[in-house]
């Protein structure tokens, strides 16, 4: 009996010993990691703060194609498909039939307002002939008259409706999309296809409120697209936006008449060059501050000692400086060294923040 209570005292003792050494190893685990965040809590960089500067006479713009013409094909009748004429990728000119829908009961009441129509004009010839017979009165030839003309009125809708059974190609282009086949059901105001026009282009470009004055309608850019490298078209410019969008740029629409064979297309990327009379104001930042690619360009924005990386969209590259098209605003501090060392959102030390 002895024996088992110096055994029981024995592990217990080794128990408590245990726990104490684990619970001291933890402590220690975590006073390191404590200490290693706190010797790494500020990461020293530079900074300098976006400014304007004196830039050429030139500015360069990155947009994208858009058709100047592209139309949805609308049905104006209700009924089933009988007839496809024309497949999505084929040219069609304006007035050219893509489909036709069943005209059946729109013939048939046709035929029988037609038939009316004959009855009423032959009751006005034989009322015409009592009239001068003095053996009707006239005021019965007002009331044929009017049943004649609301005749006429109803088989004139009645061939505009069967018409309306053709659907037409609305403008000169390519059927882009189809969205009906033969026995398809069909409504009026349904969509049934889309056709587009690339003959004509525009590139859609934004300009930040400083070079939107520079830019007027009528204006003659250098338009040269990314697939096309050797290729440099004349654009004109046809409109200015009226309101700047959420990062203060304003849209500029540019019209380039597609090379022959239409090899552009609609959301190609192309770069526009506009040239000024005189020097411009631009907002600026060195070379040094992007990361990343310029088509895709990044910064660090330095706020509150708190790194923030942010997209942002240039516009000329000039030596050592770049122009910032949108994305910040002047007098931000931007990171230009030690960008290596960071992430979004980790505390830094700026050292000597230029101005």
């Amino acid at each position: 009996m002895r024996k088992k209570i110096i055994l029981w005292t024995v592990l217990l003792l080794f128990l408590s010993l245990l726990a104490w050494k684990l619970n001291s190893n933890k402590n220690a685990i975590n006073a390191k990691a404590e200490l290693s965040k706190s010797g790494r809590t500020y990461i020293p960089v530079e900074t300098v703060a976006v400014g304007t500067d004196m830039l050429s006479n030139r500015l360069e713009a990155d947009g994208i194609f858009l058709p100047a013409k592209e139309m949805l094909i609308i049905s104006e009748t209700a009924g089933r498909v009988l007839e496809i004429f024309k497949n999505k990728g084929e040219s069609l000119r304006e007035g050219e039939p893509i489909a036709k829908v069943d005209d059946e009961m729109f013939r048939i009441e046709l035929e029988a307002t037609q038939a009316n129509i004959a009855k009423l004009r032959k009751d006005r010839e034989r009322l015409t002939n009592l009239i001068e017979g003095d053996a009707a009165p006239k005021n019965k030839m007002e009331d044929l008259e009017l049943g004649i003309l609301a005749a006429e009125a109803k088989e004139k809708g009645l061939k505009k409706q069967i018409s309306n059974t053709t659907i037409k190609a609305p403008m000169t282009g390519t059927l882009g999309f189809r969205f009906i086949e033969r026995g398809t059901v069909i409504g009026p105001g349904i969509q049934v296809g889309q056709m587009t026009n690339l003959d004509k282009l525009f590139l859609m470009v934004k300009v930040t409120e400083r070079d939107v004055l520079n830019v007027k309608k009528g204006m003659i850019v250098d338009v040269q697209p990314d697939v096309l490298t050797a290729t440099h078209l004349s654009g004109k410019v046809t409109n200015i936006g009226l309101r700047s969008d959420n990062s203060f740029t304003y849209d500029v629409e540019i019209e380039v008449v597609n090379p022959t064979g239409n090899p552009l297309r609609g959301g190609m990327h192309s770069k526009a060059v506009f040239s000024f009379q005189q020097n411009r104001n631009g907002m600026v930042l060195p070379r040094k501050a992007i990361t990343g690619s310029l088509q895709d360009a990044q910064v660090y924005v330095v706020k509150d000692s708190i790194a923030t990386i942010r997209a942002i969209k240039l516009g000329v590259v000039q030596s050592d400086k770049v122009e910032i098209v949108s994305g910040l605003q002047s007098g931000e501090q931007v990171v230009i060294s030690g960008q290596m060392n960071l992430t979004d959102g980790v505390k830094v030390a700026p050292l000597n923040p230029q101005k």
